[in-house]
């Protein structure tokens, strides 16, 4: 068993895949300033090949779709608020003006608190112990949501929720990246992200049934919460035997398949599960504007897919359905960003490039925001949100992986990528919270208008982050030789 250098031999045969969801990638060092993307091309024999697929398999069947899973009932526990005030949340705990606004800000609040540190904590205890117990935590904490009794009580377990749901979804994307080669890292991030609009498909109907559950002393809502608390508990348990660490020491894998991906990804530079994260290093990583840049544009993103997420019950049932038609229908644009999610690799494929398909999805959104600010036309404002969860979510089949990609060339770069992406993305909810107003309905056009400002912004950050990954790129090329390690941002 052994890689091989490109071109070495007529008997062995290329491996080279895309960045996204299909499609071949050229690779260039952009000397001529045309690069689009950065292709990992190494060359394997047909044995090394078949590994190859056999590893991506085993991992794709154990921790992919459980992380899908868990991250389902993630999203579905922390948006499940917007159809329990559907069904007389606010009314029950007499919450009035912005109350609800405020519930879902301090979400975010204790979201931030932790985020940043959650990496670290997961490099010391593992991710086989702290992601389930992540889960457990805030799985309990969404079923208590259900035994409330005043507002004040519900803010306080908006915050606890957010504070056990903190590093669950970095700490995902700091494990992927430690298990998938370079190349096969964008794809499986889209297909994790996935779960954000299908826990929007499922957690619609889904919560529209438990609220028709009736109770001489448990009210609609509170089923809502203690159900998909109590499915969120169970699921989380078996992570405990599902999730690994690292590749190096993953139990479901063969000695063969053991060593094959270790010297795979260390020639890829991508063997990061083992190594030490020091805080100077993700200081270091952290100071650097162009991530910040980059992960702005997820920020947009996320504000637009929070705004589908939380919003979309209340934005339709202002539209004159009825408060079980607003729950169904909120899975109509959650639709669409699923289709778009599994579309995105072609996208960037058309596009040629990771910053141009961000882009796209960003406009995508944007367009949507403004055919909700201009009409009341219900059809017209129907299409506008699921434009907008199209481009959302499509932006989430490219951005975070994209993100993580460009930034690979140290596992404190990855580490940092990987929060700084959650970070941004969950520091949106704070704008998503709190410019949907009650007292702006059934327009909501402050809310709208943000959207398109973000939007817009967003694009810009997209441009600037592309014209300074060029750049860069153009000096690593300039290095001498002993010195250049090899590495170009990918955009």
């Amino acid at each position: 068993m052994s890689i091989h250098s490109i071109g070495s031999t007529t008997s062995k045969v290329e491996y080279t895949e895309v960045n996204s969801f299909g499609g071949n990638i050229e690779s260039t060092d952009d000397l001529a300033g045309r690069a689009r993307t950065q292709a990992t091309t190494i060359s394997l024999d047909p044995h090394d090949t078949q590994l190859l697929n056999q590893y991506c398999r085993k991992v794709d069947l154990r921790i992919l779709s459980y992380a899908i899973l868990l991250c389902i009932l993630n999203q579905s526990d922390r948006g499940s608020i917007g159809v329990a005030k559907l069904v007389g949340l606010e009314s029950d705990l007499h919450m009035v003006k912005n109350d609800f606004n405020i519930a879902t800000t301090l979400f975010t609040v204790g979201y931030l608190s932790l985020e940043m540190f959650s990496n670290f904590l997961l490099k010391r205890v593992g991710a086989s112990r702290l992601l389930p117990t992540l889960g457990v935590l805030w799985g309990l904490v969404c079923a208590l949501q259900g035994v409330i009794q005043t507002k004040t009580q519900l803010f306080v377990m908006r915050i606890l929720l957010g504070m056990a749901e903190c590093g669950f979804t970095a700490g995902i994307l700091l494990i992927l990246s430690f298990f998938y080669p370079k190349h096969k890292l964008t794809m499986r991030t889209g297909l994790f992200y996935l779960s954000s609009p299908l826990a929007n498909v499922v957690s619609g109907p889904l919560a529209s049934a438990l609220s028709h559950i009736h109770h001489p002393y448990i009210k609609r809502w509170q089923w809502v919460f203690i159900i998909e608390g109590a499915i969120t508990i169970l699921v989380a348990l078996l992570g405990y035997y599902i999730l690994q660490d690292h590749p190096e020491k993953c139990r479901f894998l063969s000695e063969e398949e053991k060593r094959f991906i270790v010297k795979y990804k260390r020639r890829d530079g991508t063997l990061g599960g083992s190594q030490h994260l020091s805080f100077s290093d993700t200081r270091r990583a952290l100071s650097d504007w162009q991530l910040w840049c980059m992960t702005f544009a997820t920020f947009s993103l996320c504000a637009a897919c929070s705004s589908v997420s939380v919003f979309a019950p209340e934005v339709i049932n202002d539209l004159g359905f009825t408060s079980a038609q607003a729950q169904a229908m909120s899975a109509l644009p959650s639709a669409c960003g699923a289709v778009a999610i599994l579309l995105a690799g072609r996208t960037v494929r058309v596009c040629g490039s990771h910053w141009l398909a961000c882009s796209l999805a960003l406009l995508t959104a944007l367009v949507g925001s403004v055919l909700m600010v201009a009409t009341l036309n219900v059809p017209v404002r129907i299409l506008g949100l699921c434009l907008l969860g199209t481009g959302g979510f499509s932006g989430l089949g490219t951005s975070p992986g994209w993100n993580i990609t460009a930034n690979s060339q140290t596992v404190a770069n990855s580490a940092v990528a990987a929060a700084m992406t959650v970070f941004m993305g969950s520091a949106s909810g704070f704008v998503a919270s709190n410019v949907f107003l009650n007292s702006d309905a059934p327009r909501f056009v402050i809310g709208h208008t943000v959207n398109v400002g973000l939007m817009a912004l967003g694009i810009v950050a997209c441009v600037v982050t592309r014209l300074s990954m060029g750049r860069r790129n153009k000096q690593f090329a300039r290095q001498p030789p002993e010195f250049d390690n090899g590495f170009r941002f990918v955009y």
